[in-house]
């Protein structure tokens, strides 16, 4: 019997036998059927408009863009443009593309580009704007947002059609009118412009009700706004479906309390201590609503933190190992009473929250005797556990990232939540989680291989 490997074998010899010059001649094919297909060759490079070809490697590089392979799609759109120097949508979506690999210079030339060849497409100015804004240049974005709100069609990109930023090319590549509200309420939001910020949202809300984290957003503003009661309501449209929102969760709180609606407090604080049990070591019995007195917390926090830094600038001068321990044992304590006082304190007190994790990396991987890692956190360790060998890599991430939340020190959940980031593919974060690692347990025995891990998951960032 042959084998595959025989009949391939044959096949080549049988090729090899036959004469290249026979099977022009027409020996072993047709003349008829050779002439035809030469001449449809010639009827379809020589006949077909260009435009054909910069069709395919327009939607070629769409392609590709929404594969996330950006360096490919700017091949093909450098295609485009070169068979086409005027294709605005080509400079659009190769602006687009650069922007993704953070080459904001070519991004910003692109899409100038595109403007200067059609300046009333006023979509180009809603994707110039978004380039502004990530550069965090807020006015120029909102002259743009508000070039695009003020001059594009109210009807046209309703709710549920393509938007821009997808790059799928076509005329049905419109943007939903609201985002420009939106984007410029982000960008009055970020530059403290509340009342304007606020004003935006509203708009995006009028065109698009459906969008819940528009409520989110606005929410925000009134928050910082000390508009409690508007805040409020927005929260509860939005936690309604997104009930893991941490951080809204405890501003609704706050607006419930600053609004003497003690029940409605309590109600969000017992579901905040069911989230994080170590909340009921620091606020319990007739403190529990001092949850929300953010001033108090504050103010608690930093003197823990002084009281550490004392313990440490004493042990600078102890000599004695024993006593040396007890130092940095009580420093590493204060620390972690500053930390129950500081979690989820505004963005404004992300100083207060850097300066405790820095001060505990500095001083676990120096202490004999670590501490001892609350049962409850054990107990989301053990979950995760269980979550990855069931492949639920996402619940999993969330059990580690609650564990980090009460002990930031803990290098096992560091580790493991690295791993589980590349996993995921998300290889940013898993390198900041082994660089922690390293930190707190820099003696670690597989200290060298977590940090060969990070070599590794360099290259796949920068891919």
């Amino acid at each position: 019997m042959k084998t595959i490997k025989d009949y391939n074998n044959n096949q080549r010899i049988n090729l090899k036998s036959k004469s290249s010059t026979d099977f022009y001649k027409g020996t072993y094919f047709p003349k008829k059927i050779f002439y035809i297909i030469v001449f449809s060759l010639f009827l379809i490079y020589g006949c077909v408009p260009t435009s054909y070809y910069t069709q395919i490697d327009l939607s070629s590089g769409n392609n590709m863009y929404a594969a996330g392979k950006y360096d490919t799609a700017i091949n093909y759109y450098s295609a485009v443009i070169k068979k086409d120097p005027n294709n605005t949508e080509a400079y659009r979506s190769r602006s687009l593309s650069y922007s993704k690999i953070n080459k904001m210079k070519e991004a910003m030339t692109d899409i100038d580009k595109a403007i200067s060849l059609d300046h009333k497409n006023w979509e180009f100015y809603y994707t110039r704007a978004s380039l502004f804004e990530k550069q965090e240049l807020y006015n120029q974005a909102i002259a743009d947002y508000t070039t695009f709100v003020t001059k594009s069609d109210k009807k046209a990109g309703a709710p549920g059609t393509t938007k821009l930023t997808t790059v799928k090319g076509g005329n049905n590549n419109v943007t939903p009118y609201y985002l420009g509200y939106w984007g410029r309420g982000k960008c009055n939001f970020f530059a403290k412009k509340m009342n304007e910020a606020a004003e935006d949202f509203t708009q995006s809300i009028k065109y698009n009700p459906n969008d819940i984290f528009l409520f989110y957003w606005r929410g925000g503003c009134y928050f910082d706004q000390d508009k409690y009661q508007e805040a409020a309501k927005d929260y509860e449209i939005f936690l309604a479906k997104n009930p893991k929102y941490y951080q809204q969760q405890f501003q609704l709180g706050t607006c419930y309390f600053k609004m003497g609606e003690k029940e409605k407090a309590m109600y969000v604080y017992s579901k905040f201590a069911e989230y994080d049990p170590s909340i009921k070591t620091f606020f319990s019995g007739e403190h529990q609503l001092d949850f929300y007195d953010t001033d108090l917390r504050r103010k608690q926090a930093r003197r823990y933190i002084e009281d550490a830094n004392f313990n440490l600038d004493d042990s600078k001068s102890i000599t004695s190992k024993s006593l040396l321990e007890i130092s940095l044992t009580s420093a590493f304590e204060k620390l972690q009473l500053a930390w129950g006082y500081a979690l989820n304190l505004n963005k404004d007190d992300k100083v207060i929250l850097d300066t405790i994790v820095s001060k505990m990396y500095y001083i676990y991987p120096k202490l004999k005797v670590k501490p001892i890692i609350p049962e409850y956190v054990r107990r989301f360790t053990v979950q995760a556990t269980s979550m990855v060998e069931e492949k639920n890599y996402n619940d999993a991430i969330e059990k580690y990232q609650l564990a980090l939340g009460i002990t930031p020190y803990y290098p096992f959940a560091h580790f493991n939540l690295a791993m589980l980031y590349s996993t995921t593919r998300e290889y940013k974060k898993a390198i900041g989680q082994m660089n922690s690692y390293l930190k707190l347990a820099p003696d670690a025995a597989d200290a060298r291989a977590a940090q060969d891990k990070i070599y590794e998951w360099e290259i796949k960032v920068k891919d």
